[in-house]
């Protein structure tokens, strides 16, 4: 099927607007409903809005088909944008990953790198030959012994340290995800810089405070992902199979009307709607479920427990439906805000509502621009 049967594209014609600059970075979120890009680039010091497009799908792509068109669409929207550069930084789907935390008994980064592989096998569920992961320290006895006071003798304290064991955040993708996107860029001689789990961009984005320890509810059409994050580090992610698109579905069944009809129905109303097929049988439960799932993971790591969970940020275009944040507050007892992935970066006041207005779309590509230049 040819990409332009495919795409509807709702492009933010600013390429013009903005002044051209070498130093930049380039974020491209390559969903199954759209595609957004982000381009930014850091003068004197600051992140600054270069460029930005939402490329909306006419019909929802399989993730086969986003992989196999995933050069040609992001070809055709560099093109429009007059964007040059060609090494961009793109996320993978965390349900295309595998991500956990685990304990291993290295304390030194040394130690631990030798005990990883070992223990990859046991928790990556595919053969090894198939996958590439990599791994991040949570916290070692060391670091862990350091934030807390202690009049113990440094004796004592060695010695529990030499019991204790250290955490490290695994995550593992399959292959042929990575492979197949690369096939398909270098086909429009495209260069792929570096490619990231979604969940690891998002979490940039929307909680860099070293201080949060939160819950990111991203609410897309098929999946919502569940992050934890403590203290600016990622925890956890977990996937649900429930979202935009299977409460459309549900809306249109039981109402007995179209798809297209129930979409406009589930934007624009929401929880305010006035059928209570729709708010008591539809949403409620399929709120809950998302929300029970959440309460499930947060019991699980000892980091959230005893109530340290100080808000909930929301993303993906579900969670713009109305009344969706204050029914998730009343129910998680927890403050919710919607994400803000802009909060990092200037933009020109004359656009400032155009942008806001699309907030809950492009956490993932921002994240993916700003880790580039947030190292810098």
């Amino acid at each position: 099927m040819e990409v332009e049967n495919k795409l509807q594209s709702y492009l933010n014609n600013i390429a013009s607007y903005f002044k051209k600059s070498k130093s930049h970075s380039v974020g491209i979120d390559l969903g199954n409903n759209s595609l957004k890009i982000v381009e930014l680039e850091k003068k004197d010091g600051k992140i600054k809005l270069k460029n930005y497009a939402l490329v909306k799908m006419k019909e929802s792509l399989s993730e086969k088909d986003v992989r196999f068109f995933s050069g040609q669409m992001v070809f055709e929207v560099l093109k429009e944008l007059s964007i040059k550069k060609k090494d961009i930084s793109i996320a993978i789907p965390s349900y295309s990953s595998f991500i956990t935390l685990i304990e291993v008994a290295g304390q030194t980064e040394e130690e631990i790198k030798g005990e990883i592989e070992y223990e990859a096998v046991k928790y990556i569920p595919v053969d090894l030959e198939e996958v590439v992961f990599d791994w991040q320290i949570i916290e070692t006895p060391l670091s862990k012994n350091k934030k807390q006071k202690t009049e113990k003798n440094l004796a004592e304290v060695q010695k529990e340290i030499e019991l204790e064991t250290s955490k490290v955040l695994l995550v593992s993708t399959m292959k042929n995800v990575s492979s197949e996107l690369q096939k398909s860029f270098n086909n429009k001689k495209l260069s792929i810089d570096s490619i990231e789990v979604n969940c690891f961009s998002l979490q940039r984005a929307l909680s860099h405070d070293k201080k949060d320890t939160c819950l990111i509810f991203d609410m897309g059409g098929k999946i919502t992902n569940i992050i934890g994050v403590k203290e600016g580090q990622l925890l956890f992610n977990r996937n649900i199979d429930l979202a935009g698109d299977r409460i459309t579905d549900l809306i249109a069944k039981s109402l007995n009307i179209s798809r297209d009809r129930a979409e406009k129905l589930k934007k624009e109303q929401g929880f305010k709607s006035d059928s209570k097929i729709v708010v008591e049988n539809i949403l409620k439960p399929v709120f809950d479920s998302i929300m029970k799932e959440a309460k499930k993971n947060m019991e699980e790591f000892e980091e959230f427990k005893m109530g340290t969970v100080n808000k909930i940020i929301l993303s993906g275009g579900t969670s713009d439906m109305e009344g969706a944040k204050e029914y998730i507050q009343s129910k998680m007892k927890i403050e919710v805000f919607k994400g803000n992935p802009w909060s990092q970066v200037e933009y020109p006041k004359e656009i400032e509502k155009k942008i806001l207005a699309k907030n809950s779309f492009f956490g993932i590509a921002v994240g993916l621009a700003l880790a580039g230049l947030l190292e810098e």
